[in-house]
Order: C-alpha cells, then sequence, then structure tokens
C-alpha cells in the first residue's frame, strides 16, 4: 500500500509539473513612431474649438514661432518624460530636462520611448484594413494639424501606443466591439437643436483634421471649468467633458445660445460656474439631474469624472483671463469658428421624457435604448449598461451609446470605487433595470437603428486635453489589452485524466499483489 501512495503522489507532481497554467497579465502596449496624424481615424465627432484656439495662443509666438509650452506638451504627448530618455542600447542617460521644452524628442534625440517611464497621450486601436483609429488626443492631433497649416511650424507626425488589434474583424464587428469596449464616443453637440444627436459612423471625420469635427462648446468651455469646479487629475473614466456637456445641455440653461460670438462663449462660462457651485453644493434640482443624465445612463458618478468637494471661486479670475484669451483668437481666425454640421443630416433628435413623465418607472427613458442594442448582436449583453444614451437625442442613439458603455462600464467603476458622489448608490441599479427593460417606442424607429448599429458610431476620450486623456485611456488600456490563461474546462479534463492514471495504477498493483 505504501508503494501505491508514493505512485500517485509521483503522478500527482508530475501532471501539474507539465500544466501549462500563466498568469493572467496585462501586455504592454505597442510603441509606433512616427505616424503621419493625417493617417489617423477619429473615434469621436466633436472637438471645443474654444480650447483649441487657447492652446494655439500657448503654443505659437505671434504665430511665427514654437513656444517651449509647445514642446513640452508635444514630447509628452509622444511618451517622453522629463530627464528620462530611453536610447537604442535600452539605457536611460541623464539629459538636460530643457531639452524636453526646446526639440521634438524623437527627431533630435532619436531616442526611444521607455513604457515603464511613461505613457503616449495618444493611443490607438488597428481596425479594418490596418489602419489606425485614434481613441484619444484628438484635440492635441487636432492642434499639431492646425499649427502645421497655419503656420508651416511645428509637426505632422507623432508616436502612437496600440493597445489593441482588431484587424480581422469586419466593419461592422469592429465598431460593435469599439462601442463595446468604449472606445468612441458617438454623440455630438446639435446647435440647431441643444442637444446631444448620436451619429453614423459613415459620417464620422475620416481624419485629424479641424474642419471636418463638430464644434462642441461644452467640450471647450470644461477645459475653462477647470480648478474652480473640475480637478482633471481626478477624472478616472473616458469621455467625462462629454457627460458634462450632456448634463449641462440637458438643463436646458444654454438653449438661447448659439455660440456663434464671444458672448455666448461668455454667457454660457458663467452660466455653467453657477450650475457647478450648485451642484457641489449638492442643489437637489442639479443632483437629481445628473443623476438621471450621467450615473443612470452611464453608471459613473460626477467624483469620477472630476468634480471637486468645494467650489474654487479665487481660481474664476485666472479661468477668465484664458478664457478672454481664447475668444479673441478664435474669433480672429474664422477656421476656428466652423462647425460641421453636416454629420447630422438626417437625424430627427427627440426629447427624452423627464423623469415626472416616467416616475411610475425610472426605466421608461431607457427602454427605448434596450431595444436597439440587440441590433448591436454580441455587443447587446455588455452594452445595456449605457443604453440610455440615446434618450439623450434620438432613437438611432440608443444602438450606438448603448454598447459604448459596455463592458468599461465596470473598469469606470474601478477606477474610482469611492463614488463618493451623491448619485452614487443609483449606478449599480440602473445598469440591471436597462438590462431587463424594453419598450414598444423603439420599434418605430428600429429600421434607423440597426443601419445606425451596423457600421455607427463614433466615440473616447474622452479627454483629449493632454493631460485627462492620458489618465482616462491608461485605465482602459490596462483593463483591456490581451491576457493568457488556460481555459477551465482544460484545467478539469486534465485533472480528470490524473485520476483516471492513479485509479488504474491503484487497480494494477493491487491485482499484483
Amino acid at each position: 500500500m505504501k508503494k501505491i501512495t508514493q505512485l500517485s503522489i509521483v503522478i500527482l507532481l508530475l501532471i501539474f509539473a507539465f500544466l501549462p497554467f500563466k498568469t493572467v497579465t496585462a501586455e504592454a502596449p505597442t510603441v509606433v513612431y512616427d505616424v503621419p496624424i493625417s493617417s489617423l481615424h477619429p473615434t469621436q465627432a466633436g472637438i471645443g474649438k474654444i480650447q483649441i484656439s487657447y492652446k494655439l495662443t500657448e503654443y505659437l509666438a505671434n504665430d511665427a514661432a514654437l513656444t517651449a509650452s509647445f514642446f513640452e506638451d508635444f514630447n509628452e504627448d509622444n511618451g517622453y518624460i522629463k530627464g528620462n530618455y530611453l536610447t537604442a542600447d535600452t539605457q536611460t542617460p541623464k539629459q538636460d530636462k530643457n531639452l524636453l521644452k526646446t526639440v521634438n524628442m524623437r527627431e533630435e534625440l532619436g531616442a526611444l520611448v521607455n513604457p515603464a517611464l511613461g505613457s503616449l497621450s495618444v493611443q490607438v486601436v488597428i481596425g479594418p484594413h490596418k489602419e489606425y483609429y485614434a481613441i484619444d488626443g484628438h484635440h492635441g492631433s487636432n492642434t499639431n494639424q492646425l499649427i502645421k497649416e497655419m503656420t508651416g511650424l511645428g509637426y505632422d507626425k507623432i508616436n502612437v501606443a496600440v493597445i489593441a488589434d482588431y484587424s480581422d474583424l469586419d466593419e461592422k464587428t469592429f465598431w460593435q466591439t469599439m462601442l463595446a469596449q468604449k472606445y468612441m464616443y458617438p454623440k455630438a453637440y446639435n446647435v440647431a437643436t441643444h442637444q446631444y444627436e448620436t451619429i453614423s459612423g459613415l459620417k464620422l471625420p475620416k481624419q485629424m483634421n479641424n474642419q471636418l469635427f463638430v464644434n462642441d462648446p461644452f467640450r471647450g468651455l470644461n477645459y475653462f471649468w477647470r480648478s474652480t469646479a473640475i480637478n482633471k487629475d481626478t477624472i478616472s473614466v473616458p469621455f467625462a467633458e462629454f457627460y458634462w456637456g450632456e448634463f449641462m445641455s440637458r438643463t436646458h440653461e444654454f438653449d438661447d445660445l448659439n455660440f456663434q460670438t464671444p458672448d455666448d462663449y461668455q454667457t454660457a462660462f458663467e452660466r455653467g460656474n453657477a450650475i457647478f457651485e450648485k451642484l457641489i453644493a449638492s442643489d437637489a434640482k442639479y443632483t437629481h439631474l445628473f443623476n438621471e443624465v450621467v450615473t443612470k445612463q452611464y453608471g459613473i458618478t460626477a467624483n469620477q469624472i472630476g468634480l471637486q468637494d468645494s467650489y474654487s471661486a479665487a481660481k474664476l479670475a485666472k479661468q477668465q483671463d484664458k478664457l478672454d484669451t481664447a475668444k479673441a483668437y478664435m474669433f480672429s481666425h474664422q477656421n476656428l469658428t466652423t462647425s460641421n454640421q453636416a454629420v447630422f443630416d438626417g437625424n430627427t433628435p427627440v426629447e427624452p421624457p423627464t423623469s415626472e413623465d416616467s416616475s411610475t418607472d425610472d426605466n421608461t427613458s431607457t427602454s427605448n435604448d434596450e431595444t436597439s442594442s440587440t441590433d448591436s448582436t454580441d455587443s447587446s449583453s455588455s452594452a445595456s449598461e449605457s443604453d440610455t444614451s440615446g434618450s439623450d437625442t434620438n432613437s438611432s442613439d440608443t444602438a450606438t451609446s448603448s454598447t459604448a458603455s459596455a463592458d468599461n462600464s465596470s473598469s469606470a467603476s474601478e477606477s474610482d470605487t469611492s463614488g463618493s458622489d451623491t448619485n452614487s448608490s443609483d449606478t449599480a441599479t440602473s445598469s440591471t433595470d436597462s438590462e431587463n427593460n424594453s419598450s414598444s417606442k423603439s420599434q418605430k424607429n428600429s429600421s434607423e437603428r440597426e443601419t445606425s448599429s451596423s457600421t455607427d458610431a463614433a466615440i473616447s476620450p474622452v479627454e483629449q486635453t493632454h493631460s485627462s486623456d492620458k489618465t482616462a485611456t491608461t485605465q482602459i488600456a490596462d483593463s483591456t489589452l490581451p491576457h493568457t490563461g488556460d481555459s477551465p474546462i482544460q484545467f478539469w479534463l486534465i485533472l480528470l485524466g490524473a485520476a483516471c492514471v492513479i485509479t488504474a495504477g491503484i487497480k494494477f498493483y493491487r491485482l499484483k499483489e
């Protein structure tokens, strides 16, 4: 019997020694150098041109020379960190920190990005035909393109980080996957209707070009609401600025503005600050509205998109000075006041029901989106949590934005589990409610949604200003990079085989004895 026991132990040790167990770890993004900015496909239709206008004043000295601010931001976007440059021999020599502010590091130093030292602002997904789809960095890329066009200065190439390869997918499945991973933002603010509307993926800009984008005033003003009401360093989910835009637009306190004059931007800036101040003070009206528009739709809290604990009126003067500078520059350059409204052609926006209209069932406004998410086939099950984004604008919205929040809603909550916003308790219930609800209302526009979801959509990140983009998209990359590991079925089959071998061995020795 002793021999049988020893044999059994040996067999088990041999089996476990050769089991191909693998640690589940995220792979580092692949860096691709000197990619032409014009070759990047956007994954959103709107940018804040008032913000870009301010950045141009920071980057250009009298439209004739590049400033230290330009090189610092450009090199950081390319993945370089002050004083740490990885050369071809994989060493990291100490360099003059001022070098970051004076030259294009890739061009002058020949330095290679060290993923351990920093992350690239522009992260991309490889799509059909092996083309790059930028999931962030839209503002920086468009700004660099504008500088090149307007002055001939700067650079039209940039380093990118490839975080996923979907090149083997057909176009329909590709967009469904992008939505499910929340790698795109399928809405844009239509100044004519004062609403965020979902647009077809076919109408997305084909390249980084200022003239091809919708001008989103709320996305732009979000940059100037920082410090007083928003802390960009605490933003933990992508597309934060767009969520604020959706919230602001749903107050309907901006419906009289067409954003064609500096005064409109000034008025919106002041109204937005007043709203933020009340929201921070837990005003019941705005707290409830934020919960309806953002938390219940996307499963995120105000804290996760940067809302400060207190309103900093002392910072208002500095932000006002920045806005004054931006307004003067923007309205003296006609190419910065344009908005590609053609992306909204054919849309039929529908005002979502108010909470009072759906008081008997909080999910009435979300059910339209639920139905449309089925058009997204496999993506629908993960997308229901953000389906309600469609209720902001039109029923075709639902297919795109529904899948968009998808799998990423979990990573959003992971990034800030504190959820100290007053509405955070609604997050879990909203996702469940959205999954189990459906409504016949959505059927009247089902054909539109099917067309929209198949190619549709366009969503990242959100932060398109340099630093908050990095925070948001880095989390996405970490949570969705390819992983390795064995199937549970394979594991149990191996154990079953081991048990059979041991049993056979025992019987053999018993017969022999």
